[in-house]
């Protein structure tokens, strides 16, 4: 019962704040305002499901800087939450399976998102390097979870490249993500109203121009270690 009525909510606000992107976008030309609509996602979905947003670690960030946000992954929720808790225009990989759904594939499109066929591995490089491109021309942050998918036990999964060759091609310095608390939130009853507390973790930025492209591996472990040292 609770799945279908955090769900219902997700979709019902993602289409609502979703539309509302797509035509100002679509009317000013300009995708940096979908930060204003993807803020009050994230905040109105906050309220509705009674969470408390913790963010640490906020002096890591320069305030007009653009970072790929290298997060855990455990619940829907880590996408709407990290548009607040990063405070930027900010944009995801999302999974090719959402462009099955024609509004929001309209939706991301326009806001700037990329698609990305998990299970083929020259289509996700071609779209990688699209967003790369798009970058140079319209700077915004991305949002990344280099497991691959959520974490079906809370565990921190092995880390994909994903991240470390964004970040390495565009030289956008790394902001490894630790979040705690949307496991345990995801897992609650339908009757359980408290308060759930969800904290986003920012460690200090990993400069990827110090990486190679031979060296992905290697990054690719720095920033897990990043994330899994911010455990507590």
């Amino acid at each position: 019962m609770r799945t279908i009525w955090v769900y219902s909510n997700i979709a019902l606000w993602t289409l609502i704040f979703g539309l509302g992107s797509f035509f100002t976008i679509l009317l000013t030309g300009k995708k940096k305002y979908f930060r204003f609509f993807a803020n009050i996602w994230g905040k109105t979905l906050s309220l509705i499901f009674n969470i408390n947003l913790v963010i640490e670690g906020e002096e890591n960030l320069e305030k007009n800087k653009n970072y790929i946000f290298a997060a855990n992954h455990c619940s829907f929720i880590d996408i709407p939450l990290l548009c607040v808790a990063c405070k930027r225009y900010l944009v995801f990989v999302a999974k090719s399976e959402l462009k099955k759904i024609p509004i929001f594939k309209s939706i991301l499109d326009r806001a700037g998102f990329v698609f990305v066929d998990r299970q083929n591995n020259d289509n996700a490089v071609n779209s990688m390097n699209i967003l790369i491109n798009d970058i140079s021309s319209e700077p915004r942050s991305v949002g990344i979870f280099p497991e691959g998918t959520r974490s079906r036990d809370g565990v921190l999964k092995k880390f994909k490249k994903g991240a470390a060759v964004m970040a390495i091609n565009t030289h956008i310095p790394v902001i490894p993500v630790y979040i705690s608390g949307s496991y345990e939130w995801s897992k609650k009853s339908f009757f359980d109203l408290t308060r759930s507390t969800i904290k986003f973790q920012f460690s200090e930025p990993i400069d990827s121009k110090n990486f190679s492209y031979e060296q992905r591996q290697s990054f690719t472990d720095l920033i897990r270690s990043k994330v899994e040292g911010m455990k507590k």
